[in-house]
C-alpha cells in the first residue's frame, strides 16, 4: 500500500514539472513573439518617422534671374540679417565680394527675386575665392582663397583688415584646387567651421574618374579668437558614375553651421561632358553633430535630402552648386537654407546662374 502511494506521489510530481515545463514554453513562446511584435512595431515606427522626416525638407524650385544677376562664377554665398546677403566671385577680376538682395517667401521659402549690387573689392588680385562668411559682432566678412589656402577677414568695403584664421599647418597639403571650399560663422555657436573639397594629400588619395573611393576629410573650427578649435573626421561618399575617360569629381563644396551646433554639409558629384550634353550633378546635403564627440572623432551624417541636375536635348537646369547658408526662419519657425550654383559664367550660354532653396 505504500508503494502504491509512492508511485502515485512521483507521477503526480512528474505531472506537475511537465505542466511547468510546458507553461514555461508558452510563457517563453509569448515573450518571444510580444517581443517580434515590438520589433516589427519600432520599425513601423521607424518608418514613418523617416517618411516624416523625408516630407519635412522640402527642395524649392531653382531659379535664375539674369536681368538682375550678371553671369559669374559664384563661388560661396553668406546671410548679412533681413534680404542681406554676400556672394564671392571665384573669377572676379580682383578679390572681393558681390552684395545681393534676396527676397524669400516668408511662407514657402521660395525665392522670390534675386539683385546683383557691383563688386566691392579690394582692388587687389583674385586669390580663387570659395567660401564666404559673415561676423556680426565686427560686421565683418571672411573670405577663403583656394589659390593662397588662406581665409582673410574684410571691411564691408572690400578692404582686408589684417586679420585671418589661424589655419593649421596641414592644410597647407592640399591637392591642386581642391582646398578651402566650404566656409562657415555661428554667432550663437561662436564658431567657424571650414574643410577641403578633398581628402589631403597626407591623408590619402582623393577620389577621380576610375578611382571610386571617398574623400576623407578634416572639419576644422576655430573660435572668436581666430585660433583653432575642434578638428573632426568626415567622410563623404564614393563617386556613384563615371568611367576613367570622363571629367568626373566629388566633394564637400558648403557647409552651414546651425544655431543648435549641427552643421549641414553640401556633397556635389559632378560629371562633364565634352560638348556639355549628358552632364549632370547630383546634390546631397548632410546633417552632422559635433556635439558628444571628441575631437578626432569621425562624424555620422544623416542624409537631409538629396537632387540632381543634368543638361540634354530636353533639359538644361544643369547646376554646380558651390555655396550654401543658412538663411531666415519662416513665420512658421522653419528654417531656409540658400544655395548658389558656378555657371561658369555661363559657360558656352548653355549654363545659368541658378538660386535654389530648401527649407526644414
Amino acid at each position: 500500500m505504500q508503494q502504491s502511494k509512492t508511485t502515485m506521489m512521483k507521477e503526480m510530481i512528474r505531472l506537475l514539472v511537465m505542466m511547468a515545463v510546458m507553461l514555461a514554453g508558452t510563457a517563453t513562446a509569448e515573450a518571444q513573439e510580444a517581443k517580434a511584435q515590438a520589433k516589427a512595431q519600432e520599425a513601423v515606427v521607424n518608418k514613418q518617422e523617416a517618411v516624416v522626416n523625408k516630407q519635412e525638407v522640402v527642395v524649392n524650385k531653382q531659379r535664375h534671374f539674369r536681368k538682375t544677376v550678371p553671369a559669374g562664377n559664384y563661388s560661396g554665398i553668406c546671410w548679412m540679417g533681413g534680404e542681406r546677403y554676400a556672394v564671392v566671385d571665384d573669377k572676379s577680376p580682383t578679390a572681393g565680394f558681390r552684395p545681393m538682395t534676396i527676397v524669400v517667401d516668408s511662407l514657402t521659402g521660395d525665392i522670390l527675386s534675386v539683385r546683383a549690387d557691383s563688386l566691392v573689392t579690394s582692388h587687389q588680385p583674385n586669390r580663387d575665392e570659395e567660401g564666404i562668411c559673415y561676423v556680426a559682432q565686427t560686421n565683418t566678412v571672411f573670405v577663403s582663397g583656394e589659390k593662397d589656402g588662406q581665409i582673410i577677414e574684410y571691411a564691408l568695403d572690400g578692404q582686408p583688415t589684417g586679420r585671418r584664421l589661424h589655419t593649421p599647418e596641414v592644410f597647407a597639403n592640399t591637392y591642386d584646387n581642391r582646398g578651402f571650399e566650404a566656409l562657415t560663422y555661428n554667432a550663437v555657436t561662436r564658431r567657424f567651421w571650414t574643410t577641403t573639397e578633398n581628402t589631403l594629400r597626407s591623408d590619402g588619395q582623393r577620389p577621380k574618374a576610375g578611382r571610386n573611393i571617398a574623400n576623407r576629410l578634416r572639419l576644422q573650427s576655430f573660435g572668436d579668437d581666430l585660433e583653432p578649435r575642434e578638428q573632426y573626421w568626415y567622410i563623404t561618399d564614393t563617386l556613384s558614375r563615371g568611367g576613367a575617360k570622363s571629367k568626373c569629381t566629388l566633394g564637400v563644396s558648403g557647409i552651414a553651421a546651425l544655431d543648435d551646433g549641427r552643421i549641414v554639409v553640401l556633397e556635389r558629384q559632378a560629371l562633364r561632358t565634352g560638348n556639355g550634353i549628358g552632364s549632370s550633378t547630383r546634390i546631397r546635403l548632410y546633417m552632422v553633430n559635433p556635439q558628444g564627440h571628441e575631437p578626432g572623432d569621425t562624424l555620422e551624417k544623416q542624409l537631409m535630402t538629396e537632387f540632381s541636375t543634368r543638361m540634354n536635348l530636353t533639359r538644361r537646369n544643369f547646376a554646380n552648386y558651390e555655396g550654401i547658408c543658412v538663411g531666415p526662419q519662416l513665420v512658421d519657425g522653419r528654417q531656409v537654407l540658400l544655395l548658389v550654383a558656378d555657371s561658369q559664367n555661363q559657360h558656352k550660354g548653355m549654363l545659368r546662374d541658378w538660386f535654389r532653396s530648401v527649407v526644414f
